[in-house]
């Protein structure tokens, strides 16, 4: 099925890094363990890179990891280094939503370069896509990094930031409702994308290729937050809608998260699949969350099953 004839204004990706190449961790979120920093620090060396920490990465304020103005000055001050080729999150918690308001994005979209997260950093690459710039769903520093990505992940988000070649597909093992639809990939964390509504900052998601994900929402929690979606228009003019594994939400009395999306979304004029590996993975080593890049055009078939790249991520 095709998506909505929805024209989205060009998208700009960043310049691809390479070994050797200075890379910042910033904490734009909740407060970061340390020990687990310097494990996720020890992976993005061990590709080469060198690592500059923001000022405040490890700075505490109660649940956020230090005040609202010295995290936002640090990712502004990454972002603004010519020096620094792409900025990963430490973790996510909460706290990126209270940036963007007065967050100065224009450098980011005069000279692109990789932001990478995911979670409550839903909200940041919301807002760096909707500055004209390829935003980084994927891995974070103090979290799967340093957990340990499966090989899969790991290849996978290297070849995303490094290959301008590169073409991903990923599995999308449960069909919802059968199509095939193209669309510029957006989204991220549900309940973070439902916190935006009613605010400028929600996303455009009209002609897009919607994915959505969550972490240990309940079976009601989860109707709520997509009704909530539905009934603010942002699942209407759709391409397609992708769901995640939602492996860390619950069941309760037999009802999932599957069940709830069937219920949810069966009766979108959309493909619907359910089951991407990408966003939350609660296990231990071998996290497999696949990276996705926010703003590239891709290709959602529910038919068989997959999510295609129809262009690179990076040039």
């Amino acid at each position: 099925m095709p998506g909505p004839n929805v024209t989205a204004p060009a998208i700009r990706k960043p310049p691809r890094i390479r070994s050797g190449d200075v890379v910042a961790v910033v904490a734009p979120s909740g407060a970061v363990n340390a020990d687990r920093l310097a494990l996720g620090v020890r992976v993005l060396e061990r590709w080469g890179l060198e690592v500059r920490l923001g000022a405040g990465v490890l700075e505490r304020r109660a649940y956020l990891a230090g005040h609202d103005d010295e995290r936002r000055s640090d990712l502004e001050r990454m972002i603004g280094d010519p020096a620094v080729r792409a900025v990963f999150c430490a973790r996510g918690g909460y706290g990126s939503q209270r940036l963007v308001p007065s967050l100065d994005l224009g450098p980011l979209a005069r000279a692109p370069k990789p932001i990478v997260g995911y979670s409550d950093v839903t909200a940041l690459l919301a807002a760096v896509v909707s500055a004209g710039v390829v935003g980084f769903h994927g891995p974070m520093v103090a979290d799967d990094l340093a957990r340990g990505l499966s090989l899969r992940a790991e290849t996978h988000l290297r070849a995303l930031l490094t290959d301008p070649a590169y073409r991903w597909e990923a599995e999308v093992p449960v069909t919802v409702r059968p199509g095939r639809a193209t669309g510029r990939l957006l989204g991220g964390c549900l309940s973070v994308l439902v916190t935006t509504l009613g605010t400028p900052y929600a996303p455009d998601t009209d002609g897009a290729i919607l994915f959505l994900e969550d972490v240990r929402e309940g079976p009601y929690r989860l109707d709520r937050l997509l009704t909530q979606m539905a009934q603010a228009g942002k699942l209407t003019r759709l391409a397609g809608l992708v769901f995640g594994t939602m492996a860390s939400c619950p069941t309760v009395d037999g009802y999932g998260p599957l069940d709830v999306v069937r219920a949810c979304c069966a009766e979108l004029a959309c493909p619907v699949g359910f089951g991407l590996p990408a966003g939350h993975d609660v296990g231990g080593p071998g996290v497999l969350n696949l990276a996705l890049p926010l703003g590239v055009e891709v290709e959602l078939d529910t038919s068989r099953g997959r999510l295609a790249a129809l262009d690179s991520a990076v040039v």
